[in-house]
């Protein structure tokens, strides 16, 4: 039977919608996997990364998230939003969509920014996650890149969110990096590449510490020839997470990156499904 990516409008605050992409696998297993995108990158391109999940037993979905795809509400002077918004209005939305269409425990699958913003959810303890995988995802902190690299992320990045607070938002398609992007989402990303530490717009959290406190299971899959997350920044961000059960699967001799991945997404499939085998033996590893 071909795999069938169904689509529903769903509501993610009193005047936001944004879209949800799923499928329903015919032999679902235990676990629902809800995809976070990366920066600018829209839901329908995780279409093929979906199949290979369902084709595993796994059911999944995956959400446009605010100012991307087909989101109601577009990065502008007029419209402004960051890390925090998504938290508490996208992923929980997403997470009800998901629970009422599966019934069934939920584990967040980030890609890049995507993987940062789960890591950050699940510091909200919602009981309904049990599990977090990242793929190529890690902290934008500049000092995490090697070398000369490190001036480079520097001043793109605090570049980029001088010139969002000048304009009102950053047009990352005039760039070539994300599409346009939130004011504030934008500073809260520069703010945490400057400083290393996720202190978000409107929060009064430390999120630091609260990631130190996260206790579910977490695998993080990267790329030797990624400069979007290279390990340093991979590390920097799972060191973060000092209570959590982690696997680190690093995938060496690869024509994959950043982003190509998610069309021939296999090798991210076996380390996912091998690592599940781990979680049900109780196999787990705490830095």
């Amino acid at each position: 039977m071909a795999l069938i990516v169904q689509v529903r409008q769903i509501k993610v605050a009193e005047t936001k919608t944004t879209e949800l992409r799923f499928i329903k696998a015919e032999a679902s297993a235990l676990n629902t996997i809800l995809i976070l995108p990366a920066l600018g990158v829209p839901a329908s391109y995780y279409d093929r990364l979906m199949k290979s999940l369902a084709r595993m037993g796994r059911s999944c979905a995956v959400i446009d998230l605010q100012g991307q795809g087909k989101s109601s509400v577009k990065a502008s002077k007029r419209s402004n939003y960051g890390y925090r918004d998504i938290l508490i209005e996208d992923i929980p939305s997403a997470i009800n969509a998901v629970t009422n269409l599966f019934d069934s425990p939920v584990d967040l699958l980030g890609h890049s920014l995507g993987g940062q913003l789960a890591c950050l959810y699940c510091t909200l303890l919602d009981e309904r996650v049990s599990g977090l995988i990242l793929c190529t995802s890690g902290s934008v902190y500049y000092w995490s890149w090697p070398g000369w690299q490190k001036l480079s992320v520097l001043s793109k990045s605090q570049f980029a969110r001088l010139y969002a607070w000048i304009v009102g938002y950053f047009p990352g398609a005039k760039f070539g990096f994300g599409g346009d992007t939130f004011q504030k989402l934008i500073d809260d990303w520069g703010r945490q590449a400057l400083t290393g530490k996720y202190k978000l717009a409107g929060s009064s959290f430390n999120w630091d510490q609260r990631l130190r406190k996260v206790t579910l299971p977490v695998l993080a899959i990267h790329l030797d020839s990624d400069f979007l997350a290279p390990p340093g920044a991979v590390r920097h961000l799972c060191n973060k997470l000092t209570s959590a059960k982690q696997k680190i699967c690093y995938i060496e001799n690869s024509a994959l990156d950043h982003f190509n991945w998610l069309r021939r997404p296999d090798v991210f499939i076996e380390a996912i499904e091998s690592w599940y085998g781990q979680i049900h033996q109780h196999n787990y590893s705490t830095p």
